[in-house]
């Protein structure tokens, strides 16, 4: 594929940049932004200073890693990073990551990248959560690439090919590593688990290869990220008991508004552990086999070192000892913040409006659900 091929969906060059703060710097939304969150105090100056902005790293530094610090600051009681030492420098890699919440799982691990050193990666964002022209700047100027949702099957077909084909490019040929998410959407219920049909993308742009060589080429690293409090938590549970009635239907700005309560909401702590990449492990699956079953193979083997590789709060272990009628894990709370846990959810119960029993079940089990499927592989 050449490269008009991707334009429609590849974040912008260095060469781009300064037209591109040009652009959105026309935008209320955006200077709106920059007031008051980045510059509440020196405006003016603030604007003359990200004029100057002619880079990626230059606008991630200036732009996206103030924003996040800040939100981190605010809304994080402490964000650990674990496994770094896992990755080379020198190489790049193609990041699966847990999908709790749709803009942090992607941006807490670029700033935790910045500032150790690191690259920073493309990232895959649905164009369904871009929906303004404002919005598809930001994200392009921020490296991210769009995964596009929609149009016939035979567009998705060839949107799929494109996609595959841009994740190899990036890696093999550009020297730049990828994040994206284990599966589509984000995991509502807890129960973490890469799609199958994601990692058959990753092989479709190379025919000359085998589906474990082509993965391979890839250097698969899994990734686990772990909130105290859930993302979005009672609306998911919301939004899961009204799918199960077979009444749910997305609202227009139902995905801002997600966006926005995933990143204001307190999260307490978070935990970010990058796992040991799978390449040498793939030799292990078994090649003489229909694909569907290695890839079902290599999905478990992604998805049990994500499990793996949970940090399990507090929260989880009261849900998960609450759920079971238990008290197996009792060892790792106190009756306080046991007492504390059961107000908080009591409180999201109390204020929904779907079925009060099923919307409590629902709740609780995002935060028992890690704890029972690491205990599984245990």
């Amino acid at each position: 594929m050449d490269h008009e091929t991707y334009q429609n969906i590849r974040p912008y060059f260095d060469s781009e940049i300064h037209e591109a703060v040009g652009r959105v710097l026309q935008y209320d939304g955006f200077r709106g932004f920059l007031k008051n969150f980045l510059y509440p105090n020196n405006f003016e100056e603030g604007v003359k200073e990200i004029e100057k902005i002619s880079s990626v790293r230059e606008f991630q530094e200036l732009i996206s890693g103030n924003f996040f610090q800040l939100i981190i600051n605010q809304t994080i009681k402490n964000l650990n990073v674990v496994g770094l030492e896992n990755l080379d420098k020198n190489k790049q890699y193609l990041f699966i990551s847990t999908h709790r919440d749709i803009v942090l799982d992607s941006a807490l691990l670029q700033v935790s990248l910045f500032y150790r050193g690191f690259e920073t990666t493309r990232s895959a964002i649905g164009n369904n959560l871009v929906p303004s022209e404002l919005l598809v700047e930001v994200a392009k100027m921020n490296k991210m690439f769009l995964v596009i949702r929609d149009g016939s099957v035979r567009e998705m077909l060839d949107n799929s090919f494109r996609l595959s084909s841009y994740i190899r490019k990036s890696i093999m040929e550009d020297g730049e590593s990828v994040w994206i998410a284990q599966r589509n959407g984000r995991t509502k219920d807890g129960n973490d688990l890469t799609q199958q049909g994601l990692l058959k993308m990753f092989a479709q742009s190379n025919s000359d290869k085998t589906l474990i060589e082509c993965l391979q080429d890839l250097n698969i690293v899994p990734i686990a990220i772990s909130y105290e409090y859930e993302s979005c938590d009672a609306l998911k549970a919301r939004e899961l008991v009204l799918s199960k009635e077979g009444c749910y239907v997305k609202q227009p700005g139902e995905d801002f508004n997600s966006i926005n309560t995933g990143v204001l909401q307190r999260k307490g702590n978070v935990e970010i552990v990058v796992g040991k990449p799978i390449t040498d492990m793939l030799d292990g699956i078994e090649s003489c086999r229909p694909a569907n079953d290695m890839l079902k193979d290599i999905a478990q083997l992604i998805d049990n070192q994500i499990y793996n590789s949970y940090k399990l709060w507090k929260t989880n272990y009261i849900a998960a000892d609450i759920v079971s009628e238990s008290n197996k894990y009792a060892e790792y709370y106190t009756e306080e913040e046991r007492a504390d846990f059961e107000k908080y959810i009591e409180k999201h119960v109390q204020h929904t409006d779907v079925d009060k029993v099923e919307f409590k079940l629902i709740l609780l089990n995002i935060y028992a659900t890690p704890v029972f499927n690491k205990a599984k592989i245990q």
